[in-house]
């Protein structure tokens, strides 16, 4: 056993001693894509290992080359002097990958670094109006949803950084991605440009999205002029209806006086038709009718008897005034005219 481990101490003195010059270096990398790690070592070496969280992933030999188990795991191979160097290429990455890559040199040190798998989500900013008055506080609110580890959101006011104390980050995990909301406040008296920035150590540029605040001035609420316009159509209503039941008043009445005038111009042509030989109606026409005037008074002082006592003839003078009748009216003369009554028995 003692004379086995002199030799092998012999053989690497013959041979010459190796070691880790460089190792690899960590790598954050997006979902899907390729990752590279570098190590390189002193000539001369025999065999060199790959592995990923622990297990051996490729095996490369100095007289042959890689030996490929797995074809998502390869390598390059490059020499400069008398370092040689080894690239391990792992492609289409997942979650699962991130871990601990280790390069190890056969009985001479192993070196590592770590493997970070990442996702860049989707980013907006949900704001539905964009357009606010001057010098009043709004809040802009930016999404990112799905995103692996938690994004740094930090925003930008006309290509200026916003002060961080003029926003809030929230982040909640679900499952194995990461939904952040940042609100922005602002108070603006100017249109802005307005950037939401999102970032992870994968993505070689933040990625962005951009919005256009535009800023209206006081004066133009659109309240304000709702209530003038409401005010005005009140107002102008209001008169024409007064105006129409004025005019509708006059009509009514100038109607009546035109029907009544016609209804007395039709009586008095009425009238003239009636009246004999054409006469005109105010001249009263004499008629003989029932003396409606007739009195019985005074008829004992009037009254006249003449004969005798036995024959039974009387005779009575009466005063019965005579009755004029023009039309619908009677007339009664002031002096009536005396009348002899005979009454004979």
């Amino acid at each position: 056993m003692h004379s086995t481990g002199c030799l092998l101490v012999l053989l690497h003195s013959f041979l010459g001693y190796s070691h880790i010059l460089q190792g690899p270096q960590s790598a954050a990398v997006l979902l899907h894509s390729d990752a590279l790690f570098n190590c390189t070592l002193s000539k001369p070496w025999v065999i060199m290992t790959w592995l990923l969280k622990g297990r051996t992933v490729l095996t490369v030999l100095s007289a042959t080359g890689p030996v490929v188990t797995d074809p998502r795991f390869t390598s390059r191979n490059n020499t400069e002097g008398n370092a040689f160097t080894t690239e391990l290429i792992i492609s289409n990455v997942s979650l699962q990958d991130s871990g601990v890559v280790m390069c190890d040199l056969q009985n001479n040190g192993t070196k590592e670094a770590n493997l970070s798998v990442q996702v860049n989500g989707s980013l907006q900013i949900t704001n539905h109006s964009l357009t606010v008055l001057q010098d009043h506080s709004t809040a802009i609110v930016c999404q990112a949803s799905n995103w692996y580890p938690e994004p740094k959101i930090t925003w930008m006011l006309n290509k200026t950084w916003a002060d961080p104390q003029n926003y809030t980050t929230d982040s909640t995990l679900s499952t194995d991605f990461y939904d952040t909301t940042s609100t922005l406040r602002l108070a603006p008296s100017s249109d802005v440009t307005i950037v939401c920035v999102a970032s992870i150590p994968a993505l070689p540029e933040p990625q962005t999205t951009t919005v256009n605040l535009r800023v209206t001035a006081e004066h133009t609420k659109p309240s304000n002029n709702k209530t003038v316009l409401i005010a005005v159509t009140v107002t102008v209503s209001a008169v024409a209806l007064i105006v129409l039941i004025i005019v509708g008043i006059v009509f009514c009445c100038k109607k009546r006086t035109s029907a009544k005038s016609s209804y007395q111009e039709e009586m008095r042509k009425v009238s003239q038709s009636r009246s004999p030989n054409g006469q005109n109606s105010k001249t009263p026409q004499i008629q003989g009718k029932n003396n409606l005037g007739f009195s019985a008074e005074n008829i004992s002082g009037n009254l006249e008897i003449h004969g005798s006592h036995g024959t039974g003839s009387t005779t009575a003078a009466l005063e019965v005034p005579d009755v004029i009748q023009t039309n619908n009216e009677r007339h009664y003369p002031v002096n009536p005219k005396k009348i002899k009554q005979a009454t004979v028995v």
